[in-house]
């Protein structure tokens, strides 16, 4: 009965919300009743791309006969999308309908309508006999047991419904507001039975005005639970014993409520937070029941192999619950215990002895989200949006008074990433995975096995490389570590890193394993020798031109303090000991030995800011050295030594001059949340001020041996004038005023010797040898005479004295060493500049973007040096992925600029940092970002 066919094709220039009205003309027929006739569409409408990519649109028909060939189509859109030269198809015809009015009668009769009561076994089906099933049908079915009867059961004999609009639904309950048990649409195979225990089951079965199938037909059986659900086909004879044939898991829907969604995967894994559950779907090809069922598993590494044998995973703290839909289908329901180990996991469930191995390995992370968890995060929720989802930060560096974040994509959820995490926790025993603080520590010492450290003072000695400057993100250390071999213990190191590095690439083996982390940096950080005595030295020694004039030897020094170092803070409470919950502090850049490996930590900040290494009897680790080490990064004094004039080479004696206090650990810093450039002061969770607190920070670790020179001879104070901005290749200048105090009257004759070395950011020379990279001496005189109380010198410094060694540090150490000639006072000091350069100003076209679309950009650098920069090589970071930029040349002239365009395609949704960087002979590093949302 389809006496008119209409096949229509509707072309969209720009679409922004669409709203068209169909008029179709029908042609009088004798089966077409005077009121009009129904307007069906055959094919469901499709929204398409001329590329053939669906829109994200959805659309709504609504149909409207009110007259004899006036039949009104509305086509209209339920959410907004742009989009261009897209098409939509459909075929539509007018079908036969009853005679009069809304009440059919005689043969207008409905197929099946209303709601039927069962109490008794029977067969429903959709009334169509042997027909298609009639459009527009809300058929009801309730079903009650007898008494004595608890399962109801419906057992499928056939199934054709028109997929996705067409559905047969089942409810546990006599009402259908509540959710459907089953939402039955498509095909489903006969002999699969669906039950309900409640002693009562409503069947509802509703068609749209669209394409018409062959209809349904169920078999209603009962029995007093689901386990005695008799088999409907069972005519006596034995079926056999029942095997499983299918296991599955909604990857979507359980990734989703583990927050795991936006791990790449690409559903290789599921991703399952501790203490969660996932529903896995067991069917059989013959009746069973629940408590023939378990789940078996254990540690995997993801090949061959299982890391600690196989077990029944409810013996393991796991919960295992089973529910059966019928008596060949099965809800287990998995859940990781609130202390499961953390790792790969290969499950299969055990049927009568029978073995099915779920085809998709099974990974447990950490759950900050789990109030049961010790790595649960008790403060505002949304905070976990930095500290475990972010993927991009900032890592502060620089020095004390001026410092920037660099920018770094963490990547934790790219592949590369989480299997790295995965394979870095082999040979951590089952025990230990499940607590944090081994799995932290263990990986503090797997990390610096992955990333081979380098503090070269040569930039050549890199070579060929990736110097550590030029990393920008964390995804390319692990994809180049996992690409060098399959087996990880013949995995090559990837070269190289340096504190910053090693740091950015720990906190995505956190975020990555689901704990809450972040980066610190310490400005004016110590870094102490063992045994530690909080102390780190400084030796002066007489220059060898025979002058009286001293220069810093770093070759007798054993400890150093750094411009910054960038260590991790990992978040969970502890048992093992007290007043330890909260922040832990742990180190990925090998330092020190702790336990016969380099590792530190994690080590609790409370601890470290209240000088408390007691109490750490059931740690299991040094944490007392790793807390003193802390300690002293953070506190430590600055001793000065100055050489006698007796004794040379080691023999060289020396005697304390004077103990600077109160220059260690300043501005330490993290990530302001949700902010990469934002800049957080957590410096009063180290240390209190020294200043107010009065408190001596050396009570656990004074030295009587060394006491400071008490001179009363000291009449005169030396201060600094050092620019708070310094860009490099500008000129410059510092300054050194002398003052006397007011209580003397006599003339003073002060003697300075001054002295520039670039310096890396350790402060190491960046040059081997005593007075290499030493690029400015001056030496000048000051005199008090006539009552003047102050005097002044000024050293001018131009970008041609230090631009030769730009290429291997991009700091100025400058000392200075003196004396008052009529009393002997003398004066040593040292303070670190450093030289910034321009960032590359990013510009791009587009900010808001969809995936597979491209952005446009460009890079524009400018030298700002006084010679050209050679050697120059340029590449882009965006989410895991870096490219190689192609500059098409390698010089820039002297305050030259380059432009360097790109294009980009984005393959992952969110917020997303472009990073570009480029390197050169004579500059360590030009860097520049700017965020996109895809």
């Amino acid at each position: 009965p389809h006496p008119s066919v209409t096949t229509m094709r509707i072309f969209v220039a720009a679409l922004v919300v669409l709203h068209v009205v169909v008029f179709v003309a029908a042609k009088p027929s004798s089966n077409i009743p005077e009121h009009g006739g129904v307007f069906q569409s055959r094919e469901r409408v499709k929204h398409v791309h001329q590329d053939g990519h669906e829109l994200p649109v959805k659309f709504n028909m609504k149909v409207h006969s009110p007259t004899l060939g006036t039949t009104f189509l509305e086509l209209g859109s339920e959410t907004e999308a742009e989009s261009q030269d897209w098409w939509t198809d459909f075929t539509a015809w007018l079908d036969s309908v009853h005679n009069s009015g809304d009440t059919p009668t005689g043969n207008d009769k409905k197929q099946c309508e209303g709601q039927v009561t069962i109490t008794e076994p029977t067969t429903i089906t959709d009334g169509s006999g042997g027909n298609t099933y009639e459009h527009g049908l809300d058929c009801k079915w309730l079903i009650k047991a007898p008494s004595g009867k608890k399962a109801i059961t419906l057992t499928i004999e056939k199934f054709d419904l028109e997929e996705d609009y067409d559905f047969l639904y089942i409810y546990s309950v006599p009402t259908a507001t509540d959710e459907p048990l089953f939402a039955l649409t498509g095909e489903v195979a006969p002999g699969k039975t669906f039950t309900s225990e409640t002693g009562e089951m409503l069947v509802e079965f509703t068609t749209d005005a669209t394409e018409a199938h062959q209809g349904f037909a169920a078999k209603v059986s009962f029995a007093g639970t689901s386990d005695d659900v008799e088999n409907p086909d069972d005519s006596g004879s034995d079926s056999g014993p029942a095997k499983i044939v299918e296991a599955e898991v909604d990857l979507r829907a359980t990734h989703v409520a583990h927050k795991t969604d936006r791990y790449r995967t690409k559903d290789e894994v599921v991703v399952l937070r501790r203490g969660f559950p996932m529903t896995m779907k067991v069917s059989t090809d013959n009746p069973t029941e629940c408590g023939k069922l378990s789940v078996w598993g254990g540690l995997h590494d993801g090949q061959n192999t299982f890391l600690s044998g196989k077990t029944d995973m409810s013996a393991s703290g796991w919960t295992v619950s089973c529910k059966g839909t019928s008596n060949t289908a099965f809800d287990l329901t998995i859940t990781p215990a609130d202390l499961a180990a953390v790792g790969l996991f290969q499950l299969y469930v055990k049927l009568d002895g029978q073995e099915f191995v779920y085809d998709k390995y099974v990974a447990v992370i950490f759950n900050p989200w789990n109030k049961k968890s010790p790595e649960f995060w008790p403060n505002d929720a949304s905070l976990l949006d930095e500290y475990v989802l972010s993927e991009n930060i900032g890592l502060w560096r620089g020095s004390a008074g001026r410092n920037s974040p660099m920018r770094w994509a963490l990547d934790q959820f790219e592949p590369a990433v989480f299997y790295s995490a995965l394979d870095l926790l082999q040979g951590l025993d089952n025990q230990k995975r499940q607590q944090i603080q081994f799995v932290v520590r263990h990986l503090s010492s797997a990390e610096n096995g992955m990333l081979h450290g380098k503090w070269a003072r040569d930039e050549k000695d890199y070579d060929p490389y990736t110097k550590p400057w030029e990393w920008t993100g964390s995804g390319r250390i692990f994809a180049q570590w996992r690409d060098s071999s399959s087996t990880v213990r013949r995995r090559d190191s990837v070269r190289y890193a340096q504190c910053w590095v090693f740091s950015g690439a720990f906190t995505s083996l956190m975020r990555t394993l689901g704990m809450p982390s972040r980066s610190v940096t310490n400005f004016e950080s110590a870094h102490e020798h063992q045994p530690y005595d909080n102390n780190c030295d400084a030796y002066w020694v007489l220059k060898a031109d025979g002058s009286d004039d001293y220069t810093r030897d770093r070759d007798l020094e054993n400890d150093s303090v750094w411009n910054f170092h960038v260590w991790n803070e990992v978040f969970f409470t502890r048992e093992d000991c007290e007043k330890c919950d909260g922040w832990q502090s742990t180190d990925a850049t090998p330092q020190e030995y702790s336990d016969g490996d380099y590792q530190l930590g994690p080590a609790p900040k409370t601890r470290v800011y209240n000088l408390d290494v007691s109490g750490y009897d059931k740690v299991g680790y040094d944490i007392v050295s790793d807390t003193h080490f802390l300690v002293s990064e953070v506190n430590a004094d600055q001793r000065h030594f100055l050489e006698k004039k007796s004794g040379s080479g080691r023999n060289k004696k020396f005697k304390l001059h004077y103990t600077e206090k109160n220059i260690i650990g300043k501005e330490i810093s993290c990530n302001k949340p949700l902010r990469p450039t934002g800049r957080d002061d957590v410096t009063d969770e180290y240390k209190p001020d020294e200043r107010n607190s009065g408190r001596v920070l050396r009570e656990w670790a004074t030295d009587d041996s060394f006491l400071n020179e008490e001179l009363e001879k000291n009449d005169v104070t030396l201060k600094q004038d050092f620019p708070t901005s310094l860009d490099t290749g500008s000129s410059f200048h510092i300054g050194f005023e002398v003052e006397l105090k007011e209580s003397v009257k006599d003339d003073r004759r002060v003697e300075l010797y001054v002295e520039g070395q670039m310096v890396d950011y350790t402060g190491q020379p960046v040059t081997a040898g005593q007075d290499a990279s030493i690029f400015k001496t001056v030496r000048q005189f000051v005199h008090l005479k006539d009552g003047e109380r102050s005097g002044k010198i000024k050293v001018d410094v131009a970008p041609s004295e230090y631009t030769p060694w730009l290429g291997s540090g991009t700091f100025m150490q400058w000392s200075v060493s003196g004396s008052v000639i009529e009393t002997g006072q003398r004066f040593l000091d040292s303070s670190n500049l450093e030289l910034v350069t321009p960032p590359i100003d990013l510009v791009l076209k587009q900010q808001d973007v969809k995936i597979g679309s491209l952005v446009d950009g460009a890079a524009v650098l400018v030298n700002p040096l006084v010679i050209p920069i050679t050697n120059l090589k340029g590449q882009i970071h965006l989410s895991g992925h870096k490219v190689d930029l192609d500059t098409e040349v390698s010089e820039v002239d002297a305050f030259g600029r380059l432009i360097v365009p790109f294009a980009l395609m984005p393959n992952v949704a969110g917020k997303q940092d472009v990073i570009i960087s480029f390197t050169c002979d004579q500059v360590t590093e030009f860097q520049g970002s700017a965020e996109i949302t895809v």
